[in-house]
């Protein structure tokens, strides 16, 4: 079946209508869906520079609800079996099999591009048009997508910010959170004062034991400052690690886990919405989920008399993690912030 026709009216440039009509139509709405190859090269400029995002467990979601299904067993499990008599045990305590699922539920998300006529011509000619368009819009809504992803929060309102009231976050939905003593003198989780290897070494400690034992499947994932910081207090001791970290911005680790900056977690937006503080987070990538719900469409609205296209981008997704509890973070204020280690502090 072609693409509905209602679309491809809307199209006057030949190039264009070419493209559109490789699209799947939605039976229900009219509106053009991306191919599986369509759909492929626009997650991947999504993904491309979004450092979570990228190291993520993604869902391509083939219905709007998705279970992430975990199990463990708590506990140990071995024992002696047996009596002192020889004769075996029955009374064992049996194992707790921890079977549950969190879920992603797919939330409504949109986005609009306009393009004029005349940088359609001079920019997206012939074949280019399809890799232009959903090259630069997969690219803009990765960083959306990240945002969104980080920052969610179901308690912020709408009139705030209408993309991060839709769901909650990796951030809101961690159970593990730390709070620096600048954000509560009386009960600080750690002094970032001290450094941030002193929110590190918290992070860690507040890791259940089963989730850091092998951490080399861990990360750090933290704001710009705070990177900068680390690598500041490595360069001050003058050693060859600090030699490397300074000439050669060689990647950082902390008692073997990978400190790596994550440019999202350097908003302003999120970070007073989220209450004037910077987030560090602590997790094996893998625990993050995130899911985009398969049938991403595309619809263009034609302005003759403005002589522009408007592409409005429907899609749906969310974000959870396998276990809320397999994750930490950490806070520190925007004041705390700007009181980190410089390199003259050596």
């Amino acid at each position: 079946m072609a693409v509905n026709s209602k679309i491809l009216n809307e199209i006057t440039n030949p190039a264009e209508k070419a493209a559109f009509k490789n699209m799947r139509p939605d039976m229900a709405t009219g509106k053009a869906l991306l191919n599986p190859e369509q759909l492929g090269y626009f997650l991947k400029e999504a993904t491309l520079d979004n450092t979570l995002l990228a190291d993520a467990d993604f869902t391509l979601m083939k219905s709007f609800k998705k279970q992430l299904n975990r199990t463990g067993i708590n506990g140990r499990v071995l024992t002696n079996g047996y009596k002192a008599n020889g004769d075996t045990d029955d009374e064992i305590a049996a194992a707790d099999v921890d079977f549950g699922a969190n879920e992603l539920d797919a939330k409504k998300l949109k986005a609009m591009c306009e393009i004029s006529d005349d940088e359609k011509e001079d920019n997206m000619t012939g074949e280019q048009f399809e890799q232009t368009l959903l090259g630069m819009m997969g690219e803009r809504i990765g960083e959306d997508l990240e945002y969104w992803a980080v920052y969610g929060d179901t308690t912020i309102a709408r009139a705030d910010d209408a993309l991060l009231n839709t769901t909650d976050g990796w951030l809101k939905k961690c159970v593990n959170k730390l709070e620096s003593t600048g954000i509560d003198a009386n009960d600080g989780a750690y002094d970032i004062n001290d450094g941030p290897e002193a929110m590190f070494d918290a992070m860690i400690k507040a890791l259940p034991a089963r989730f850091r034992k092998n951490r080399s499947q861990l990360k750090f994932y933290v704001p710009f400052e705070v990177e900068d910081a680390y690598r500041n207090v490595l360069i001050a001791r003058g050693t060859t690690l600090g030699d490397s970290a300074q000439t050669g911005f060689a990647p950082l680790t902390f008692k073997g886990i990978p400190v790596v900056h994550c440019a999202t977690l350097d908003d302003e937006t999120g970070r007073t919405l989220s209450g004037d503080v910077a987030h560090s987070l602590l997790s094996n990538p893998k625990n993050l989920a995130y899911g985009i719900w398969k049938n991403l469409s595309i619809e263009p609205e034609r302005k003759p008399g403005e002589e522009l296209t408007k592409y409005w981008f429907r899609m749906r997704g969310d974000v959870d993690y396998y276990f809320r509890n397999g994750a930490v973070t950490a806070q520190i204020t925007t004041t705390e912030v700007e009181g980190l280690p410089e390199l003259s502090m050596g």
